[in-house]
């Protein structure tokens, strides 16, 4: 009662209102026990801490095309040509970037569009992907497998693992809707191919070389003002192309270091889980459109882990029967988004102590 019926207070407060009036032997943790046994503390209190999970990057190999990322950026107002969406592909290493207007987010389209890029450069060793439909169907699958390319989907809700395409995403929103102030909405289609070509040949910070020095070893011609190409040309002293991706790989290295360590100052080290043990999962999704989300659980579960994959990424499977997902299916989850459901086994009173005082 006094728990349940004032409010779902914490430990202290509870364990406070009790002993104005009572006392029994070992209260203090069966109190503890109790509250952090809670089904509803457990679906509906949050917890203010240093978030969980080091940042563990992807390596980055010195060959164009051995990694590509990809992703759907939209939807947008249906332009004049039907297209509501872009595929964007970045390269991991060279970061030279394609940006594909597609009609939807089905597999066929994205094929389609995907091919085209290999097909004119090569197929890739790895292809990293969220885990939209069109990429887990099975004909995305199939397609993959033909062309021999490892498909590594990220876990549910971590865009940081795909963070290569992320990044340019904000760019080229930030561009369409430059390009949308003078030209509408409705045409904003005609304007990828131009601002493809821009990301493509300005200097990346990281790399300190355009996208197509590092791929095609020579800076492309200048399209904004045609008539400089010949004086361009003759004072430019292009490099070789094997001394231009050493050090563009040199400075991913470099950067990849400093990336780690400014992510890891603000978190700790990830929890570690195994298999068997039961989680709760921060929920993504609201489904009550229109409505206020604030007295929603911030939490979905019980899942049982069913397999470790390393990297603090886990596979897991919601309980039958006791799950408050809809979602009967298992799923990957990184561990900055998991906590430890109720284990009582952790919480059981200790018979050799008396809480401090005679029975």
């Amino acid at each position: 009662m006094n728990h349940d019926d004032i409010g779902h207070f914490g430990v202290e407060k509870t364990l406070e209102r009790l002993k104005k009036n009572y006392w029994f032997a070992k209260m203090t943790k069966f109190v503890t026990k109790y509250v952090n046994s809670c089904i509803e503390c457990a679906y509906a209190k949050s917890h203010a801490s240093k978030p969980e999970g080091l940042l563990h990057p992807i390596e980055k190999i010195d060959l164009p095309f051995h990694t590509v990322h990809v992703d759907h950026l939209g939807p947008f107002v249906k332009s004049k040509r039907g297209h509501t969406h872009l595929l964007v592909v970045v390269d991991s290493f060279t970061k030279f970037c394609f940006i594909k207007p597609v009609r939807n987010t089905n597999s066929v389209n994205s094929i389609r569009a995907l091919d085209d890029i290999f097909c004119t450069f090569r197929n890739p060793d790895r292809l990293v992907s969220d885990r939209g439909s069109c990429f887990t169907s099975h004909v995305f699958k199939k397609f993959c497998l033909n062309k021999g390319i490892k498909h590594v989907l990220n876990a549910v809700a971590s865009p940081r693992s795909n963070g290569q395409v992320e990044r340019y995403n904000r760019t080229i929103l930030d561009s369409m809707r430059a390009v949308a102030v003078k030209h509408g909405e409705k045409d904003w289609d005609s304007h990828i191919g131009t601002i493809q070509w821009g990301l493509n040949n300005t200097v990346q910070k990281t790399t300190g070389k355009t996208a197509s020095e590092i791929l095609f070893g020579v800076s492309m011609r200048s399209e904004i003002n045609p008539i400089l190409n010949k004086v361009v040309a003759e004072t430019r002293g292009d490099c070789d192309i094997t001394t231009i991706r050493s050090e563009a790989k040199s400075r991913i290295d470099n950067n990849m270091i400093k990336q780690k360590e400014h992510y890891d100052k603000g978190r700790k080290p990830a929890t570690t889980y195994a298999v068997g043990d039961l989680v709760k999962i921060t929920r993504t999704c609201f489904s009550n459109e229109g409505q206020s989300k604030k007295l929603l659980s911030p939490y979905i579960g019980p899942f049982r882990v069913i397999k470790v994959l390393g990297n603090d990424r886990y596979n897991v499977a919601p309980v039958p029967g006791i799950s408050s997902t809809q979602n009967k299916r298992p799923t990957t989850i990184a561990s900055d988004r998991m906590m430890p459901w109720i284990h009582l086994a952790a919480l059981q009173v200790d018979e050799d102590d008396s809480d401090g005082c005679d029975d």
